[in-house]
């Protein structure tokens, strides 16, 4: 019995394990609000790297570090650089809501989830979101 108790401990350990690890490599790519896009026609969120690697795309007031997949929520490090100047550390936990190939979606408000945010990847955004103006080129 303790056999089984201790095989059925290591396998379920690699389940949570693997699954983390799947969801971490579907991460991996550029993501970007379609609200931004449909609204502004700019490509505007995060490209999440392998290492555990983040920038912001089009968002110069964010320096982002790290990215990492915990438990089942995205944790997103960095600085922050607000309107005065000042520099602030940067931190979000969102739960990962639902996940594909095309669509990210992050909840917060655990009593009462809500949907945070939605990003689409950057390879299937144009064909699914149609901006209604087009960006200013600088």
């Amino acid at each position: 019995m303790k056999k089984l108790l201790i095989t059925a401990m290591a396998l379920s350990c690699f389940a949570l394990s693997y699954g983390q690890k799947k969801v971490e490599k579907q991460i991996i790519g550029k993501w970007c609000n379609p609200y931004t896009y449909k609204s502004t026609g700019e490509l505007k969120g995060f490209e999440f790297k392998k290492g555990g690697k983040c920038s912001a795309i089009n968002i110069p007031s964010l320096d982002l570090k790290t990215w990492k997949v915990d438990n089942g929520y995205l944790i997103v490090e960095g600085f922050s650089k607000e309107d005065d100047g000042k520099v602030e550390v940067y931190k979000t936990r969102e739960r990962i809501g639902y996940l594909t190939s095309d669509s990210l979606q992050l909840i917060v408000n655990e009593g009462t989830p809500r949907l945070a945010f939605l990003y689409l990847n950057t390879k299937s955004i144009k064909k699914l979101v149609t901006p209604e103006a087009t960006p200013d080129k600088k």
